[in-house]
Parts: C-alpha cells; sequence; structure tokens
C-alpha cells in the first residue's frame, strides 16, 4: 500500500493534483464514479472487494455524508464571510 499511495503521490504531483491523493482516495473516487454513474450495488461491491453489498452501500453511504458536510462548511463559510468581509 505504501508503494501505491508513493506513485499516487507522484502521479498527483505531475498532474498539478492539490488533493493528498492515497489509495483509499482513488477507492472512494473508484466506488462513486461507480455509483454516480448508474452501476449496481452489486457490482461496485465485486469491483472492491466487499464481502457483501450491505458492507458497500455502508461505505457509499459514508460518502454521500462527507460531501454533505463540505457543502454545509462551504456554506458557513460564505456567510460568515459576506456578513465579516
Amino acid at each position: 500500500m505504501k508503494q501505491v499511495n508513493s506513485g499516487l503521490k507522484a502521479l498527483a504531483s505531475l498532474a498539478s493534483i492539490t488533493v493528498h491523493l492515497t489509495m483509499y482516495v482513488a477507492r472512494h473516487t473508484y466506488a462513486t464514479v461507480l455509483k454516480r454513474s448508474g452501476v449496481a450495488i452489486p457490482v461496485i461491491s465485486d469491483a472492491i472487494g466487499h464481502a457483501t453489498p450491505s458492507i458497500t452501500q455502508i461505505y457509499l453511504n459514508s460518502f454521500a455524508d462527507e460531501v454533505l458536510d463540505a457543502a454545509n462548511e462551504h456554506l458557513l463559510e460564505a456567510i460568515l464571510h459576506k456578513h465579516i468581509g
């Protein structure tokens, strides 16, 4: 995993990607893109090696929470900036 993360870091640098790219981020992105493209959860489950589709559903739901949290944080920053700035 360390070697893969090192390679991903090098690729991110070459592509001028500022996100700390790791195996976890790549796996998250892969599963999320498949889900948003309409791929069935059991197929995603097989692709990322989960034992059951229910594990994959929990995994994907946790990402939805992260996206919502980031959106809420962005909104709060915009509101605070407008009132303070």
